[in-house]
């Protein structure tokens, strides 16, 4: 097999992995990196069928692109299909008012959800020579390994959480031959997540007990549910706004992914939900918000930092990796951020939990034990040799954007 990365190789995000043997073609994901304006892949070269193993942008957001003059199936969870559709609309949107240029149209996003065909975990089917299965990864509710058979096997895992959360068990290994493996916290392990979770329910109590409410900037795929379950036996008014209500209603909707839907339907029905111009005016009413953008660069979060933005009793409390570049990133290193194209220094408290859902470098070496791979691959990492020096007694490589190369 020929394996060609046409982004994510070197780097976090836009990942495109480009598979070919002698009789088809296929590639896993086709994503951007969310800068601005994105940063896209290499240009698509033409394949048979798309795998898709979660629906945040770095890993779909180019997916359209595919789509402009080819109708390559395309294969994803019913729960990664359903969530894709609002965030590439929502990205067209982004286009126009930021004034990006346009890579794609609101028609090549419905070729692409005509060439949908959606799998269940554990089920192979498949695809030209090869047999596809997909495992879940444990990473969002939806998300995918993918594992790809044709004598020998080749899995290739996305972004990938090991450890049980709230919302969902973690990604299990999968044996299997060859192994492209992501890479974002090789060198870096994370602070247990159940500690981190009793630190931040603990500085919430004490902002609140002090008359200060508190602001969670969240990504509204996985990130808001989960906080919605972090939060749920506090017994705390807690509102939710933005594209996260969107999603919780898909994951309600969408069986067969979660931990526990019906603990999850209980959570969910413990807050509000923030819809329309008059609610978000009343929304300080309550103790705690989640809202959109997890990175504080637009979305309903920026009105409700303006509006408490001189009270030192109430604090932002950021739990996702902020990007470089983003407003998130600059509140954490200098405590500034752009609203309305004003610098604004908010007086609130501002503190990060890292509660990534990317697996750390010990878990990423526990994961590579329990697959036995001959061969492994790092991509999606801008630290990969830490991890490659811990991996020495297997074969490693370190591929980059653009090269192709041969595995057996």
């Amino acid at each position: 097999m020929k394996i060609k990365f046409l982004g994510g190789a070197e780097e976090v995000g836009r990942l495109a992995v480009r598979i070919e043997d002698h009789d088809s073609s296929f590639m896993v994901d086709y994503g951007v990196i969310p800068e601005k304006p994105p940063e896209y892949p290499m240009p698509y070269e033409k394949v048979d069928g798309i795998f898709v193993t979660h629906a945040h942008l770095d890993h779909i957001g180019a997916l359209p692109v595919c789509y402009h003059n080819d109708r390559p199936d395309l294969y994803a969870t019913a729960m990664t299909a359903s969530s894709m559709r609002p965030l590439l609309e929502d990205s067209i949107k982004i286009m126009d008012i930021e004034g990006y240029p346009q890579r794609f149209n609101r028609d090549d996003i419905s070729s692409l959800f005509g060439s949908v065909t959606t799998a269940k975990y554990g089920e192979s089917f498949p695809v030209g020579k090869f047999t596809a299965t997909p495992y879940t990864a444990g990473h969002i509710p939806g998300s995918t390994m993918w594992k790809f058979e044709n004598g020998s096997s080749i899995m290739v895992t996305g972004d990938l959480y090991t450890k049980d959360t709230n919302l969902l068990t973690g990604a299990k290994p999968v044996k299997a031959d060859v192994l492209v493996m992501e890479s974002t916290y090789a060198g870096k392990n994370h602070e247990e997540r159940e500690d981190v979770v009793k630190r931040l329910r603990s500085r919430i109590k004490e902002v609140i007990d002090n008359g200060g409410k508190v602001i969670l900037p969240s990504f509204a795929l996985g990130r808001t549910q989960e906080l919605i379950m972090v939060l749920a036996e506090m017994g705390l008014n807690v509102a939710t706004d933005g594209m996260g209500n969107l999603i919780t209603g898909i994951y309600l909707n969408t069986p067969g992914f979660l931990r526990s839907r019906s603990d999850f339907r209980k959570a969910v029905g413990k807050v509000r939900q923030i819809r329309g111009h008059k609610m978000r005016e009343a929304a300080l009413d309550n103790d705690v918000i989640v809202t959109t953008s997890g990175m504080l660069d637009g979305g309903p979060v920026l009105n409700y930092i303006q509006r408490l933005a001189d009270d030192q009793e109430s604090a932002i409390f950021l739990t996702g990796y902020q990007v470089e570049g983003t407003n998130g990133r600059s509140l954490i290193e200098t405590g500034v951020l752009n609203i309305a194209g004003a610098p604004v220094r908010p007086s609130m408290q501002i503190e990060f939990f890292d509660m990534s859902a990317h697996a750390g470098h010990d878990d990423l070496i526990s994961f590579v034990k329990g697959v036995d791979p001959q061969k492994i691959i790092l991509c999606h990492g801008e630290n990969r040799e830490k991890l490659a020096e811990a991996l020495s007694d297997y074969d490693v490589s370190l591929p980059m954007n653009g090269n192709e190369f041969e595995v057996n």
